[in-house]
């Protein structure tokens, strides 16, 4: 048992140096000290008069005592605080708290008591009371993720807490869809998650909205490429929220943006209209949350507030969409471009609420590529409309060099490189560097130095079917001189410098293993078992264990021995060779005369 506490030796180490991993079925829980058998026995004790842990097995009882962590407080520290966010339970062994909640007293609680059980079981994590030393404590503290890798060891509580917290949630009436098997630690997951999202995150009353929208959520992982929404499809049942990745927003044939850490369709799905206004696709690897209309609707009628910012959010949305198709602007959109308005076309706006894009002022081709760009996404767009009409177009297949490092460059002659589609790698000194995908600059180290003819400082391949965007050096710095954006300078030159000082560190590395001096290596090998007689012993087959060098010099010991026997006979068949330890190092071959 992990309670017992054995007898040290004399001259052995303490009871409190010595350190154990604990492993629970795969996987190791922690690695802690041995435990005091006064407070195993103590816990043991607690946990099973409580409410939460009396009916569970004394073997996932022992789990959890020899999984827990031992903490001491001392007087007038917090062991949590009401609102925030809670992954722990705390078993107070010895000492005295104060609980509080809304700034009121609300009680004592001394040796023996639980906090803070909730988060181990209740997906909504926030804690809602602060529990505050009063003495010195001395405190076992139960992780979430510890508790939840436990319980996949005993089936029979994983279930009993699964039909608990069901039962809690169908009691308070959050649950719409009954699920057979709830997980909370999954289900705690998910609305952390939900919580990071903009939308969701700048607003703490929608808290609890989040929580019971997190416990009816289905996931879903796509592929670049497929199409989430198809634009002008009656069924309009889903809302979709985006956790990571980014999707892309078309309607009428027309790109309008990008959508990162987002959510979309919900413009379906509270009926402002009939169909679905515009094409969703994947144009990264995406992860999303789905929520259906009959789980969302009667969450919504129970929070008000939640609804009216929900239905704000698409009556946004919906009226840039309508201007993006109509290629009309207002005068409540915000602008970021200096064109003249008064020209037909010429006016470079940039349209908000609807996705990250800019309208129909840039050919789709390029608006894919300044959208996903962390660079170009919220430049001028007049600027971006001058780029694009200075670009050129170069495909390349996979495995083409498209420069390599060393080559001369002249900003009048040689190109600076846009990814449309596709992935190119860098190689710095003959190493992997990385992997650029779309959106990336690439090449426009040596087009902003400030020595005229450079040269390129890494080599790039392509390492899919690549579409390229190219422009001259000299035209790029024309483009920005007349159309200064002194936001995308500042963010361009961090970026050259940073790629600057990892060129020069995987060189520095380079030039370090080049005169680094390597130790040899003894490398230990098992050999077939060979039989030994041990002193006092019978005769036993063991293993023969030995150094790298040793075995070769045996081994070619023995073929010469074999040379030696085999020189002076003629047969027609080879003889038997020697086994050999280290195969693919050695080759031995029958003399000629043999042969």
């Amino acid at each position: 048992s992990p309670f017992q506490l054995k007898g040290r030796p004399r001259g052995g180490p303490r009871p409190e140096d010595i350190a154990m991993l604990v492993q629970v079925g795969r996987r190791y829980v922690s690695e802690q000290r041995e435990i005091d058998p006064l407070f195993a026995k103590g816990m043991k004790e607690l946990l099973s008069k409580s409410k939460v842990f009396k009916d569970c097995h004394e073997e996932f009882i022992r789990d959890l005592i020899v999984s827990s962590n031992r903490k001491e407080y001392a007087p007038n520290r917090y062991l949590m605080e009401e609102g925030t966010r809670g992954d722990s339970m705390f078993v107070l062994f010895k000492g005295g708290v104060e609980v509080t909640a809304n700034g009121r007293y609300v009680c004592k609680l001394r040796d023996g008591s639980i906090v803070g059980e909730a988060a181990l079981l209740n997906m909504d994590n926030r804690r809602t009371a602060s529990v505050r030393s009063v003495q010195k404590c001395d405190v076992a503290i139960i992780f979430r993720s510890t508790f939840h890798s436990i319980l996949e060891k005993y089936p029979w509580e994983k279930r009993k807490f699964q039909r608990d917290m069901k039962a809690k949630l169908m009691e308070l009436g959050k649950l719409i869809d009954v699920k057979d098997d709830i997980n909370p630690e999954q289900q705690a997951t998910q609305c952390d998650l939900l919580k990071k999202v903009p939308f969701f995150a700048k607003d703490e009353s929608l808290h609890d909205f989040v929580s019971e929208l997190a416990m009816n959520a289905s996931t879903y992982w796509y592929r670049p490429g497929r199409v989430i929404i198809q634009e002008g499809d009656t069924h309009c049942d889903e809302m979709y929220v985006l956790l990571r990745g980014a999707v892309e927003v078309t309607a009428c044939g027309e790109f309008l943006g990008r959508l990162e850490n987002d959510l979309f369709g919900e413009v379906g799905l509270l009926d402002l209209l009939e169909r679905r206004t515009a094409n969703v696709t994947a144009a990264t690897q995406c992860h999303c949350m789905m929520f259906r209309r009959e789980m969302v609707i009667p969450v919504l009628a129970k929070y008000p507030d939640a609804r009216m910012k929900l239905l704000e959010h698409a009556r946004q949305r919906l009226v840039a969409l309508n201007e993006a198709i109509s290629q009309h602007t207002d005068n409540n959109v915000h602008s970021r471009g200096l064109g003249d308005p008064s020209g037909p076309g010429s006016a470079a706006i940039r349209l908000e609420g609807c996705a990250l894009g800019f309208g129909n002022s840039i050919p789709a081709g390029d608006a894919h590529l300044f959208a996903a760009s962390q660079l170009f996404q919220d430049c001028r767009v007049d600027l971006l409309r001058e780029l694009s009409a200075h670009f050129d177009t170069k495909r390349m297949d996979e495995g083409c060099t498209i420069f390599e490092e060393g080559d001369s460059f002249r900003a009048d002659r040689d190109l600076v490189y846009f990814i449309a589609k596709g992935q190119v790698e860098v190689w710095k000194s003959g190493h992997f560097f990385a992997v650029l995908s779309d959106g990336e600059v690439f090449g426009d180290i040596p087009a902003f130095s400030k020595d005229k003819s450079g040269v390129r400082q890494a080599s790039v391949i392509s390492k899919t079917k690549t579409v390229l965007r190219t422009i001259t050096g000299t035209a790029l710095h024309g483009i920005l001189t007349s159309h200064e954006d002194e936001e995308l300078n500042e963010m361009w030159a961090a970026q050259r410098q940073k790629r600057e000082k990892q060129f020069q560190h995987k060189q520095n590395l380079h030039a370090h293993s080049l005169q680094k001096r390597t130790d040899p290596l003894d490398v230990m090998f098992m050999k077939l078992p060979v039989v030994r007689e041990m002193p006092g012993e019978e005769k036993v087959r063991v293993p023969r264990i030995e150094g790298l060098q040793g075995a070769l010099m045996d081994s070619c010991r023995e073929a010469s021995a074999w040379r030696e026997a085999t020189a002076g006979k003629s047969t027609a068949r080879p003889g038997k060779l020697p086994a050999l330890g280290f195969g693919p190092t050695l080759t031995i071959m029958p003399p000629a005369s043999a042969r």
